[in-house]
């Protein structure tokens, strides 16, 4: 029975079943509430948004690169939709002003890393600061408030009683599932993760696959501010910074390779419904938010270092083997 489960499951897709499955009994057993209908769907209703970045980051991580603007991407396109719909401007011109920005930011930053070849890391870094300061600068450093109610669906609505970002958020992970498993840009990813010099002399335009994926990591979180803003009813530069680290986690914990190559969006999914059930589980219990960022930071942790484990004892196997 082990070598059956070894033979179709990872060791990393048992150890995160494992997880869920304890938290998720964790969560049962300490609060009679955690699974009422009611905190399932306001536990998807909260996740969403996070959610979505991280599939944007998954992405990104899965060429063997990093996005560290992605908060304040998020920031700055909540700040261009909230402006553009509180001077007047229709709900649909606020959206494509909103995903414009979005595209540019990722426009941005594929030129530093696929033109320009600075490190990710350093190349969204600076980004990060730069993004943070528009928004800052076009907010004026305040809160932007007074956003109409015809805007309030997309943080808001239901449709058969469920949230419509949560059907929002399957549905986009359902169309990034299929387009890197089923189409030839989802292999030029992987393979670029694997090993960009040899992806590159393979006749891979790995230019055109970059600034694919920064463009669509932008875009989602662009998605991700603009259901934040219709859900709380106003418009922040600093919206989207608190949800990068958490992000970035639950990326890594649903067993996408830090160095690229490897991983996928339902264990980005999982990672991000298992921060989501901590979070809501300490809430439930009244556990201060700050154990939470611990418990956050030291998930990240722990799974980093099982990651560098299985990689090393992977490495061994193939020396032994030559």
């Amino acid at each position: 029975m082990k070598e059956k489960l070894k033979n179709k499951f990872t060791l990393h897709e048992i150890v995160l079943a494992g997880a869920f499955l304890l938290i998720f009994l964790i969560g049962t057993f300490s609060n009679e509430n955690f699974l009422s209908l009611r905190n399932i769907l306001s536990l998807f209703q909260q996740m969403s948004e996070m959610g979505i970045m991280a599939m944007g980051l998954t992405l990104v991580i899965l060429t063997g690169g990093m996005d560290l603007s992605a908060g304040t991407t998020m920031g700055l396109c909540a700040v261009c939709s909230g402006l553009c719909l509180t001077k007047g401007m229709g709900v649909g011109i606020s959206l494509l002003v909103s995903v414009g920005v979005a595209v540019l930011c990722g426009i941005i930053n594929s030129i530093l890393v696929a033109i320009i070849r600075i490190p990710p890391m350093i190349a969204t870094l600076g980004t990060q600061m730069f993004f943070l300061g528009v928004a800052l600068v076009l907010s004026q450093g305040n809160s932007i408030s007074g956003i109409p109610e015809s805007f309030y669906f997309l943080g808001q609505d239901k449709v058969l009683e469920m949230p419509l970002q949560m059907i929002l958020l399957f549905i986009l992970a359902a169309f990034l599932i299929i387009m890197l498993r089923r189409t030839m840009t989802g292999q030029h990813i992987y393979a670029m993760g694997n090993n960009m010099k040899a992806s590159l002399f393979s006749g891979i335009r790995t230019t055109r696959v970059l600034f694919f994926t920064y463009i669509v990591c932008s875009v989602m979180c662009c998605i991700a501010g603009n259901i934040q803003v219709s859900r709380v009813a106003t418009a922040r530069a600093d919206m989207g910074s608190a949800f990068l680290m958490t992000c970035i986690s639950a990326v890594v914990l649903g067993g996408t390779s830090i160095n690229g190559g490897s991983g996928g969006i339902a264990g980005t999914i999982v990672g991000i419904l298992i921060f989501a059930m901590i979070g809501n589980i300490m809430n439930l219990v009244g556990i201060s938010s700050f154990w939470q960022q611990l418990a956050t930071g030291s998930i990240l942790v722990l799974v980093v270092v099982f990651n560098r484990v299985i990689e090393m004892q992977k490495y061994k196997v193939k020396s032994r083997k030559v």
